[in-house]
């Protein structure tokens, strides 16, 4: 389905130059991130999240010319196609981090973060490393995007923001996402987020208070796009689906 440059301004509060950029831009060629699909900013999650991650960015101080960069859009966009190549198969994951770490090595201007990153990724399972990870390592694994903050020439101030800010985005999808698919996830025998609380409905439970949380101190950086995002978790709170799964 199509995001609308409205809608993300009107309903959200997204800088209307960042919506439209984001909105107008073309696939990039040849990139598995968006293979098959035909709108830069489809409805979900994993493409409606960068119009908003770069937004974040832009109220933690970041000049819009600095993430509106080409050179900026295109290593993110060069990212987000490793990631889509190991999510396909092509590669392991220490084979992934190793493509993103060789890709933002050049660019990097913030050492501090780059040894920070490697570090985390050397470890065996995502467990929280300084500022980076959340207390869930199976919601950590978008994290190698994060490499790109390694190359905006910014205050080390900012971007220790910026990092917060992600870990209230990000998760929150990933963790919304693995409670819409907990049935078929179980089925499949998946890896699920949900497996750190339980999949009971305490468990359920406890994943929707994160991401409530979450949402709240969103409000307080972007307080349309908090009360977007905690008016959606109740309309979805009232579904059929997650009453069933908030009383098994």
């Amino acid at each position: 389905m199509f995001t609308s440059k409205q809608e993300l301004v009107g309903a959200m509060g997204i800088d209307p130059e960042i919506a439209a950029f984001f909105v107008d831009r073309s696939i990039p060629a040849g990139n598995q991130y968006w293979k098959g699909r035909y709108l830069y900013v489809a409805r979900g999650t994993g493409y409606l999240f960068i119009p908003l991650f770069f937004d974040l960015q832009l109220r933690a101080g970041v000049p819009k010319e600095k993430l509106l960069d080409p050179q900026y859009v295109s290593l993110m966009e060069r990212i987000l196609d490793l990631a889509a190549r190991y999510e396909f198969g092509e590669m392991d994951f220490r084979a992934h981090i190793s493509q993103v770490e060789e890709l933002a090595k050049p660019f990097s201007v913030h050492e501090w973060l780059f040894i920070s990153l490697e570090n985390y990724f050397n470890q065996r399972e995502l467990n929280k490393y300084g500022i980076l990870g959340t207390d869930n390592p199976a919601l950590n694994r978008g994290d190698a995007l994060l490499f790109l903050l390694t190359s905006l020439d910014v205050p080390k101030i900012m971007i220790e923001k910026i990092v917060g800010y992600w870990y209230l985005l990000v998760p929150s999808f990933l963790l919304m996402d693995d409670i819409v698919d907990l049935k078929e996830d179980q089925a499949r025998s998946e890896e699920t987020a949900l497996s750190h609380y339980g999949f009971d409905a305490k468990g359920v439970q406890m994943a929707i208070e994160i991401v409530e949380n979450n949402f709240s101190r969103m409000e307080v950086i972007n307080p349309l796009l908090g009360q977007f995002f905690r008016n959606a978790l109740e309309k979805k709170k009232q579904t059929p689906y997650f009453q069933t799964i908030l009383k098994d």
